[in-house]
């Protein structure tokens, strides 16, 4: 294609319109990408200079023997380069994707969005896609290296590589930005996020759920279960839905937002559905763990008892390593049934960061133990200590964590009373 009917195609891509013969490969508000005679154009929709960034990246990186698609032309607001087939670089892709990066580094070039979205497998290669925002030196320090290294650890997910052990610290900064630039999506018009309106109140809702649907639950909560009710707020059950009344608009907006922030560290929740105003609506996972201790446990199976603590004190390390803090991790607020990972329900309180202080994990620890009913004996309390300091790699003694637990929580005014 010559630079005038590439033009002409970025043209009739502002407009939306896609031609006869031209695949589109990606769009989201801030950019299309399409296929045309072997020729990817990405149009970026938002004025900027990223156009010529990239095509800059792009040259530069060539020079230095990185492996880059092929710059073919470039416009006021559109690339295009040679389309390379392969496929999306996964976990298992790390030992080819190491040297890659090695390699950039050692020729002064940070891509600075490097993670597994940007890296595509071509046979034996390892491709950089995307390099708008890469920075070119002399010599690449070291924490720079680290920084991105950290960037892509945290792409691949849990567990950390031995290979990039040394660059943990990195990653959990990474998770924690990752966190607040995901969260402002769920604010505002985005590919996976609308405004919702009704009866003067506003708010959010996911695309993939009905506005009307939303709108007839909230008309019909009088015919809905209640499940909690007090003067500032109540919890009904409506259908597939928990419909949670905040004291506060600021308060159902908080926890609208903790509830993607939980989603983006990978910790399981009651799905959020919707903020309108006060109100919350979030998925129903189920009854709560001290209505299931109540109802089911003394005919529960060794393996289901087994399975409860393991589950518990999974979520709760999980947390904890991913630099999560709810403080109001009571039994209650969670939610567990045989066969099922255990989720969080409430998550107005929760507390993103780094990591999590001592004072915080007692304090949890102590929510938890004290919020359980009797019928847990003392034996699977211990060992859902013993599990959640193995999964969560805590440091202390077990034993002198444990007196802290067991003193805050015989303090506390729930439903265990030492046994």
């Amino acid at each position: 294609m010559t630079p005038a009917e590439l033009e002409r195609l970025a043209q009739r891509l502002r407009r939306g319109e896609v031609p006869d013969g031209v695949r589109l490969l990606k769009q989201n508000p801030v950019r299309r990408v399409a296929l045309a005679d072997g020729i990817a154009l990405k149009l970026f929709l938002v004025p900027s200079r990223r156009a010529a960034r990239e095509a800059r990246a792009l040259r530069k990186a060539a020079a230095l023997g990185v492996r880059v698609p092929t710059l073919i032309d470039v416009g006021r607001d559109w690339v295009a380069t040679s389309f390379i087939e392969g496929r999306k670089a996964v976990r298992k892709d790390l030992p080819r994707i190491l040297p890659v990066v090695r390699h950039m580094h050692e020729q002064g070039m940070l891509h600075s969005d490097l993670h597994l979205g940007n890296l595509l497998v071509a046979g034996s290669e390892v491709v950089l896609l995307d390099p708008q925002k890469a920075r070119f030196w002399p010599h690449l320090p070291r924490i720079l290296r680290n920084w991105e290294l950290g960037r892509l650890a945290y792409s691949l997910g849990e567990p950390l590589p031995a290979e990039l052990s040394h660059v943990s610290f990195w990653r959990e900064l990474r998770a924690q930005q990752h966190w607040r630039s995901r969260t402002r999506r769920c604010r505002k018009e985005s590919s996976n996020f609308t405004r919702f309106t009704h009866a003067g109140a506003s708010g959010y809702r996911r695309r993939d759920a009905s506005p009307e649907d939303l709108v007839r639950t909230l008309e019909t909560l009088a015919q809905a279960e209640l499940i909690w009710s007090r003067p500032w707020g109540a919890i009904y059950r409506s259908g597939s839905w928990i419909v949670k009344q905040h004291a506060s608009v600021r308060a159902a907006r908080n926890a609208w937002v903790a509830g993607h922030g939980l989603e983006m560290r990978d910790i399981r929740t009651a799905r959020p559905v919707a903020w309108l105003g006060r109100w919350l609506i979030m998925e129903d996972a189920g009854q709560d763990v001290v209505a299931w201790v109540e109802a089911h446990f003394g005919e529960a199976s060794a393996p289901e008892r087994e399975e409860l603590i393991r589950k518990l004190a999974d979520l709760l390390a999980d947390l904890h390593r991913r630099g999560t803090y709810h403080s109001d991790l009571k039994a209650s607020n969670m939610t567990w049934s045989p066969g099922e990972p255990a989720r969080l329900l409430d998550y107005q309180r929760v507390r993103f960061g780094i990591r999590v202080s001592r004072r915080r994990r007692i304090r949890n620890l102590a929510q938890l133990n004290a919020s359980l009913p009797d019928q847990l004996p003392g034996e699977l309390r211990e060992r859902t200590l013993q599990r959640y300091l193995e999964r969560c790699g805590y440091r202390e003694h077990g034993s002198k964590l444990r007196e802290a637990v067991i003193s805050q929580s015989l303090q506390r005014s729930h439903r265990w009373h030492g046994c």
